[in-house]
């Protein structure tokens, strides 16, 4: 017997409609690129799309079409992500902080004609556009009351004029919901990036996932909500805040091109943030920055944290701050996909012991997510919280091909590349990158375990570790650090004695070398890569 419900595609269209229809008035505030503050709300945002969606269907452009995006966290961003998935087109978000070779190879692989910029990334448009002929139309993303530069870009011309007198009276079109929506780009640390493309299914259905209880521990209704994307809506979509603001009648505060500190707690203090999310190191920034201002943050309720484990003293900072720390996992290949939420019984447990089992780890499986563990044969593995294998997911928020592969080349399980334990109660635990795994005499030594180590040692600022290749063990850890602030020389015997008491006395690396600066990737994570290049270019013969 078949169901009797409603088969009404999961358009992102009527995302943006229910929020003009039902709180509009909400407010949307966003800086802008040259630095002023724009409010709108979620009704005029709805118009403004609306009107950017005729003029783009006046200008030919059609469901199965993609166009591109080089832009920062800006009102004209939000407005060109619902304008273009409204009629169906492919929004891809080129990521600013990579270079024009890289968006060459992006902008190859899907293929738009029209890129859409601002003020700020127009240079580096101008760098694309000489080896990108197939860009035939940039699309100047102005700002009323600032000028607008001279350009040879190809087809150039502002948005003000590409909209013209279009209206905003216009009715979304009806598509199939695994049309593609979103199309963006891992940050490439073990290779050349992949390309994913987000449906419209995918991307309601990752919302309502980022929406749950279990994922933001504080979460309270509609206005009451103040969310602040720190991570750019190039980069797997702002952590889905662009979709869950409106989704849920929250305020959303976008912080244009400004990400640093002090630009962050301007906002938060003056628009109330209420939910905000980063990386460790960015996190580590705002604390410093806020303790140097005297701001307490005190609006912050709840702070999502993603792309490494926190340190305990990083999570007595958010305790220190009265911010109830969320930690998550994700890729871009699929968001969200660990949950915030402990254990039963796990808070009343001593701290030390919380942070062990709760914190220290990536969160507990989410519920439209399915994890496995396997080792080096495929074979699955118990989550008993000792055994560590090749972490597997899918589910409908976890992508199952790559743009440009074909259906054939499809997977039924992404494989993630990372390392893992699952323990009984649905917690998973980050060991290590599959490709940064250091195998030594037939055993693994996880490099984020030796990293955690030598971060909490007061002289270290942060290690990165990379293996080496060694004549008997195959490959051994080196170690490279950057010093704490005030530190002029590293006591290498006792950071070595430090590390003891938290790794393995074999898995200690054979060479520990201090580096100026930590390189990182475009969205802030540790950049292994230029790590093992920055070893490839050294003459000293480190090990004998």
């Amino acid at each position: 017997m078949r169901g009797t419900m409603m088969t009404n595609p999961m358009l992102l269209s009527r995302l943006i409609d229910h929020a003009a229809e039902h709180h509009g008035d909400t407010p949307f505030v966003a800086r802008r690129i040259d630095g002023v503050i724009e409010r709108s709300d979620w009704a005029r945002m709805r118009d403004r799309a609306k009107r950017l969606a005729n003029a783009m269907t006046g200008h030919g452009f059609k469901v199965d079409d993609v166009v591109g995006s080089l832009a920062w966290n800006t009102s004209n961003h939000i407005e060109l992500f619902y304008a273009a998935l409204g009629i169906g087109a492919g929004l891809h978000t080129l990521n600013p902080r990579l270079t024009a070779e890289d968006l060459r190879y992006m902008i190859e692989k899907v293929g738009e004609i029209t890129i859409f910029i601002d003020a700020d990334t127009l240079p580096l448009a101008e760098q694309v556009a000489a080896i990108t002929p197939m860009v035939t139309r940039w699309v100047f993303m102005d700002e009323p009351g600032a000028p607008v530069p001279a350009s040879a870009l190809p087809g150039f011309v502002t948005k003000t004029d590409f909209i013209g007198d279009a209206s905003a009276d216009f009715a979304w079109p009806t598509f199939d919901e695994n049309q593609a929506a979103t199309i963006c780009f891992t940050s490439g640390t073990t290779g050349r990036p992949k390309g994913v493309a987000y449906t419209h299914r995918s991307i309601t259905l990752g919302s309502m996932n980022m929406s749950m209880a279990d994922m933001y521990g504080t979460h309270r209704r509609g206005s009451l909500e103040c969310m602040l994307p720190i991570a750019a809506i190039f980069h797997a979509n702002g952590w889905m805040m662009p979709f869950t603001a409106p989704m849920n009648g929250h305020k959303l505060v976008l912080n244009g091109r400004d990400f640093s500190p002090e630009g962050i707690i301007e906002l938060i203090d003056g628009e109330g943030v209420t939910i905000t999310g980063a990386v460790p190191t960015i996190w580590m920034d705002l604390f410093d920055a806020a303790e140097r201002q005297g701001s307490k943050l005190e609006t912050v309720r709840t702070g999502l944290l993603a792309g490494t484990r926190p340190s305990r003293a990083l999570a007595e900072r958010f305790e220190s701050f009265g911010i109830t720390l969320c930690q998550s996992w994700g890729m871009t290949e699929v968001p969200g996909c660990s949950r915030s939420a402990p254990a039963a019984g796990s808070d009343t447990l001593p701290a030390d012991e919380q942070h062990e089992r709760h914190l220290a780890r990536q969160g507990r499986v989410g519920f439209l997510s399915e994890m496995r563990i396997v080792d080096d044969e495929g074979k699955p593995l118990p989550f008993d919280g000792e055994h560590a294998g090749h972490l597997l997911v899918r589910g409908p928020i976890a992508s199952g091909s790559y743009v440009g592969l074909s259906d054939a080349e499809g997977f039924e399980w992404l494989e993630t590349g990372d390392i893992a334990r699952i323990y009984p109660d649905g917690s998973m635990e980050i060991v290590d990158r599959a490709k940064d795994v250091i195998k030594s005499g037939g055993e693994w030594i996880s490099t984020l375990q030796l990293e955690s180590a030598a971060a909490s040692f007061a002289g270290v600022a942060e290690a990165g570790v990379i293996s080496i290749p060694h004549p008997r063990w195959q490959e051994r850890p080196l170690m490279l650090v950057t010093l704490a602030e005030g530190v002029e020389a590293l006591d290498e015997a006792a950071l070595r004695e430090h590390m003891q008491g938290f790794v393995a006395k074999w898995w200690l690396p054979d060479a520990i070398r201090v580096i100026d600066t930590m390189p990182r990737t475009s969205t802030g994570k540790l950049d292994k890569m230029a790590l093992r290049r920055l070893y490839a270019q050294r003459s000293e013969n480190i090990i004998a």
